[in-house]
């Protein structure tokens, strides 16, 4: 049985990365064991410290990781309808936002047209505002790491 802090541990992770309190996310991470390993915001919050510590490797093998987990558990049941698969394209839309933020500065990539191109994608989520909102902590997590 999970304990009480491998609950809450999700929870605390996103709201220290919303937050931007990274050296509180990283003694989150510090902390956390096995059971919560396969948790999205867990892992989000291991790219973003990757990101942060500008290691390029574990940020993209993070946010490769994270993409095959969610590819994983793509299904004919789970793919059926938009409604059944949401959970599952939101996920995978806030890493392709991260991974696009978090190569900037490696890649010559004009800022104003990948803020237009991520903008009209945050359109397509129409009233979703809760989905907005995460993904809007996450570009600017990501914008504010990629400096």
């Amino acid at each position: 049985m999970p304990s009480s802090s491998d609950i809450i541990l999700p929870y605390a992770t996103e709201a220290a990365w919303l937050t931007g309190k990274w050296d509180v996310l990283d003694q989150l991470l510090k902390s956390e064991s096995g059971d919560t390993s396969q948790n999205f915001d867990i892992g989000i919050g291991k790219a973003l410290l990757a990101l942060r510590k500008a290691d390029k490797e574990s940020f993209e093998s993070g946010i490769s990781s994270l993409r095959a987990k969610i590819m994983h558990g793509l299904s004919p049941a789970t793919t059926t309808s938009l409604t059944s698969a949401h959970g599952h394209l939101v996920k995978l839309h806030a890493l392709y936002e991260v991974a696009a933020i978090g190569g900037l500065g490696n890649m010559q990539v004009d800022r104003s047209k990948l803020f237009e191109h991520l903008d009209r994608r945050l359109e397509l989520l129409g009233v979703f505002t809760d989905d907005k909102q995460y993904l809007l902590g996450l570009r600017r997590a990501s914008m504010q790491l990629s400096g």
